[in-house]
């Protein structure tokens, strides 16, 4: 029996409902099950809404144009072995996340004393596409302790072993600051994928 072409548009659309809705339902049901795990900031509500593609939107009172970081060069590459990431290009001070992942301006660079903190943008995983721009970051959230991180940066080869992994809501900006005491790597994405509720973190420290 062949079916009419309302009943197959509609069908579709309840799929796609379906799919944009199931993060929002395993988050909540997971802060049911476990009532110590931080509820949706109500910050981030509004900043739902928007596609978060520029990187200064993706925390509350965050700088809209801190100044970039000094230095002549404008890519390095990232690895992540234990999540299936391989020599994804970073910009250097970057903004625009539909590009890829970018260094924060105004964090340190790769090696230094502080952290460098890059971000990537991450969708719902049936929209990944490996090394896509828009879900090149989907990965970390598989993220474990000792994993290790490799930056290659001006020729220089970096690595750097997760020491924690941890969600922040949008208004929690200490996860960008400065500790001139260790030589720091944080990565950022949004958390659960497919929303921009919430902001997971991976924290890593230089080995070598």
């Amino acid at each position: 029996m062949r079916l009419s072409v309302p009943i197959l548009i509609s069908a579709l659309g309840l799929v796609l409902i379906t799919f944009a809705i199931l993060p929002t339902l395993v988050f909540s049901l997971e802060s049911f099950v476990n009532p110590q795990k931080p509820m949706l900031d109500p910050s981030a509500v509004s900043l739902s809404l928007k596609s978060l593609t520029n990187a200064s939107d993706w925390f509350k009172n965050s700088p809209s144009n801190p100044p970039p970081t000094l230095t002549t060069q404008t890519h390095f590459t990232l690895s992540f072995p234990a999540v299936g990431i391989s020599d994804i290009p970073v910009t250097v001070n970057g903004q625009d996340l539909k590009k890829g992942a970018i260094h924060y301006p105004g964090t340190t660079l790769p090696g230094e004393y502080g952290n460098t903190v890059i971000f990537g943008h991450s969708a719902l995983p049936i929209f990944f596409k490996k090394n896509s721009p828009l879900t090149v970051f989907n990965p970390i959230l598989k993220a474990k302790a000792g994993d290790e991180i490799d930056l290659n940066f001006d020729g220089i080869h970096y690595r750097y072993r997760v020491r924690k992994m941890t969600e922040v809501s949008p208004s929690q900006i200490e996860v960008l600051f400065q500790d001139y005491s260790r030589k720091e790597l944080t990565l950022i994405t949004c958390t659960p994928l497919g929303t921009y509720w919430r902001r997971f973190i991976v924290r890593a420290e230089l080995v070598n």
